[in-house]
């Protein structure tokens, strides 16, 4: 892969791992969550063998996940001779904020379950938990359509 020395390599690599723990909330498949944090990680586009190299999956898995990601808008395909090239569609930040986002709501989902299953102080608190993440969850709604 454009002749990366494998100091440079190995901190590539340290960033697709750091990229793939942020954009994991999304609810990806993981091949596609590394592909794209590849993607992110990369100083310029990467062809499907490139990206084969850098995440250790086959081409057909490589192959699957930037389907997925094209349909998803999340990913871009690029002509690049003979063989295509990928790139992100999205802003990071905005993506990251999106993370965030169904994180939260996933939270809040299990604290409404929780509710209905415990004692009434419990409930209570369990109740103000809810409310201070739906608001959280409207500030990050908020700076991720300021953002876009």
């Amino acid at each position: 892969m454009r002749h990366f020395s494998r100091f440079r390599r190995k901190g590539f690599n340290e960033a697709v791992a750091s990229i793939s723990q942020l954009l994991a909330p999304l609810g990806l498949p993981r091949s596609c969550v590394r592909v794209l944090a590849a993607l992110y990680a990369s100083e310029a586009p990467l062809s499907g063998r490139e990206l084969a190299e850098v995440t250790g999956y086959s081409k057909s898995a490589i192959s699957a996940a930037v389907r997925m990601l094209e349909r998803d808008c999340l990913g871009d395909r690029l002509e690049r001779g003979r063989e295509s090239a990928y790139v992100p569609s999205v802003g990071i930040a905005d993506l990251v904020l999106e993370a965030q986002a169904k994180l939260v709501e996933r939270v809040r989902s299990r604290i409404r379950s929780l509710k209905t299953r415990v004692n009434s102080t419990l409930s209570s608190k369990l109740h103000l938990l809810d409310r201070e993440l739906e608001i959280l969850l409207t500030k990050l709604r908020g700076e991720a359509r300021e953002g876009g």
